[in-house]
C-alpha cells in the first residue's frame, strides 16, 4: 500500500521538521531516561550526519550536501550524556570566515550560474557520511575526500587525516593539481581477525581509478591495488570477505564530469544511468581481477558477504530497481522519497562463471547494520531501518531485525517517527550474535522533539529512551566505541 494525499503531506512536513539547521552545540549533556540503561553499557556511541541544510542563505539542494556534525552518545553507570560539534573542515571554516559559499558540492552549485562554477573542481568536504574509530584514531569519513581525525572526548576536529602521506595522490602532475588527495569511501570494512582496516576509493583523472587501501591494525597505510576503469563510476559501499576476497557491484551509473567541470552542472546532475545494460561485479583477489555480470540494479549499501565452503561468494546487498535520481532525495521537499531495497542474496559461482539471485526478505529497508565481528563472515542477523512488506511510505518509519536463514523479519513500526540507523552494542562474553542491544536515534514530529532509544537486539524491545535537549536530525551512519576501545584513542 503507498501512503499518499494528505499522509504524504505530513511526512513531507515532518522530514523538514526533523531535518532543522543544528544551531547549539553541547558538551557532556546529561541527558534524561525513561527506562533502564544497563550499567553494562559503557562506551560511545558516536554518530555523523549533516547538521546544516543551508549556508549563508543558500539552501543546499541535496541532502548529501549538509554540514558534517558529529553527535557522540557516552554511555557510564546507567547514564548517557551527550555531545555534539560541527566538523571543522578547512573548507568550513574559510567559508565561516568569508561569510559566503565559496566551494561547490555534491548536488550544490556556488550561486551566480554557469561563470562562477566553471573549473572550480575543489568541491566540499562535508566530512558528513560516517564515522570510525580504529588503531587509535576516531575520524569523520566522507567518499569523495580525505577523513578527518576528531578527538574522542571533546569531538574538536584535529586535522585533514592522509595517514602520513598514503593518501596524496601519487600520480602525474596534472593528476595531482585537479584530485590533490585520494577519496576515501565512508564504508571501510575491519577485518575481524587482523584487525587490518580494508576501504576503496574512485579516483578521476587523466586515467580512472578504483583505489583500494589497507591500513594495518597500527596505523600504517598502503595502497593496496589500483585497478583501471573505463570511466567515473559511482559506488558507495563495497564487501570484504574473511578470505580478503573484495567485491564491488558496478550499476552502468556514470559522471559526465566534463559538465561538472565547465560548471553546467552539479557532479549529481551529471550522472547518467543506461538502464540497458547489466551491473558489472569485480571480485578481486590477491593480484587477480575477476569480472561477472548480473542484473540491472542500484545498491548504496550491502549487509554483509562471505566465502561459501564449495568457493563461492556470498553478498546479501540492499538492492534498489533503478538509481534514485536528485529529485527524490532533496532537501527543499517537493518530490520526496527515501531510497530503499529489498534484501536481496547473491551468489557468485567463481566455475561456471554465474550470478545468482535470491530475495532474502520483501520489506523495504536500508542502512543496514551487523555485529562487527561477523563482517565478512557467514551471519545470521541484520538490523536495518524500512517498513514491513506491502507498506510502501515515503519514509521509512520502522526499525528491523531480520534473520537471512530463515527469512523472518521482526518489525517495530515506528510511525510517525522517522528512526535512524540501528547500532548494535554486543553484550560482554555474549555467545549469540544477537545478545546485545540496539541503539538509535529517532525523530518524533508530533512532539517535535528527537531521541535515543535503547532496545534487547534479539526482540527490538524498548528498554529505555533518552531525550536529547533540542532537534538533531538522525543522520546517516554511527559506530559503537566500548570503554577499553576509547581508553586507546
Amino acid at each position: 500500500m503507498l501512503y499518499v494525499g494528505c499522509h504524504a503531506m505530513q511526512i513531507l512536513d515532518a522530514y523538514l521538521r526533523a531535518n532543522r539547521m543544528v544551531e547549539k552545540e553541547f558538551q557532556r549533556a546529561v541527558l534524561p531516561v525513561e527506562g533502564h540503561i544497563p550499567e553494562e553499557i559503557a562506551g560511545a556511541l558516536y554518530r555523523n550526519g549533516n547538521g546544516r541544510f543551508a549556508h549563508q542563505g543558500v539552501v543546499y539542494n541535496h541532502l548529501f550536501d549538509g554540514d558534517g556534525m558529529i553527535s557522540a552518545f557516552y554511555f557510564q553507570d546507567g547514564q548517557v550524556r551527550y555531545s555534539n560539534r560541527y566538523v571543522h573542515t578547512a573548507e568550513f571554516d574559510a567559508e565561516e570566515q568569508a561569510g559566503r559559499m565559496l566551494y561547490r558540492s555534491f548536488g550544490t552549485n556556488i550561486p551566480g550560474g554557469f561563470l562562477k562554477n566553471a573549473l572550480r573542481v575543489r568541491f566540499k568536504n562535508a566530512a558528513n557520511t560516517s564515522v570510525r574509530v580504529h588503531a587509535g584514531k576516531l575520524l569523520a569519513l566522507w567518499e569523495g575526500g580525505l577523513p578527518h581525525e576528531i578527538d574522542p572526548e571533546t569531538l574538536e576536529t584535529k586535522s585533514r587525516f592522509h595517514y602520513n602521506g598514503a593518501l596524496l595522490n601519487p600520480y602525474s602532475f596534472f593528476d595531482r593539481r585537479i584530485f590533490p588527495e585520494l577519496p576515501f569511501s565512508a564504508h571501510p570494512k575491519i577485518h575481524p581477525a587482523s584487525g587490518d582496516l580494508y576501504n576503496f576509493g574512485t579516483l578521476p583523472g587523466i586515467s580512472q581509478r578504483l583505489m583500494i587501501y589497507r591500513v594495518e591494525a597500527n596505523g600504517t597505510a598502503h595502497i593496496h591495488k589500483a585497478v583501471p576503469m573505463p570511466g567515473v563510476i559511482f559506488t558507495h559501499d563495497f564487501i570484504l570477505t574473511e578470505q580478503l576476497n573484495m567485491l564491488f557491484f558496478l550499476t552502468p551509473v556514470r559522471f559526465e564530469l566534463w559538465k561538472a567541470f565547465l560548471g553546467m552542472s552539479t557532479p549529481v546532475d551529471s550522472i547518467r544511468v543506461n538502464r540497458d545494460k547489466p551491473t558489472s561485479v569485480l571480485l578481486i583477489a590477491g593480484d587477480a581481477v575477476e569480472r561477472y555480470e548480473t542484473d540491472f540494479g542500484f545498491i548504496f549499501h550491502y549487509a554483509n558477504g562471505f566465502d561459501a565452503d564449495n568457493g563461492n561468494v556470498v553478498v546479501d546487498a540492499l538492492t534498489m530497481p533503478d538509481f534514485p535520481d536528485a529529485g527524490v532525495i532533496n532537501n527543499r521537499g517537493g518530490a520526496l522519497e527515501a531510497p530503499a531495497g529489498k534484501l536481496t542474496r547473491y551468489t557468485i559461482n567463481r566455475q561456471d562463471r554465474t550470478v545468482q539471485k535470491e530475495i532474502l526478505s520483501e520489506c523495504p529497508m536500508e542502512l543496514p547494520y551487523i555485529h562487527q565481528d561477523f563482517v565478512g563472515r557467514p551471519y545470521r542477523y541484520l538490523w536495518s531501518i524500512g517498513d514491513p512488506a506491502g507498506i510502501r511510505r515515503p519514509l521509512l518509519h520502522s526499525v528491523l531485525k531480520t534473520d537471512v536463514q530463515t527469512g523472518q523479519t521482526i518489525v517495530k513500526d515506528l510511525y510517525p517517527m522517522l528512526p535512524g540507523e540501528p547500532v548494535l552494542i554486543p553484550g560482554k562474553n555474549s555467545q549469540a550474535e544477537d545478545d546485545g542491544w540496539i541503539v538509535y536515534m529517532a525523530f518524533h514530529p508530533e512532539k517535535e522533539e528527537t531521541t535515543l532509544h535503547v532496545c534487547l537486539a534479539s526482540t527490538l524491545e524498548q528498554i529505555a529512551v533518552a531525550r536529547l535537549p533540542h532537534n538533531t536530525p538522525v543522520g546517516f551512519h554511527g559506530t559503537w566505541a566500548a570503554a577499553d576501545v576509547l581508553g586507546r584513542c
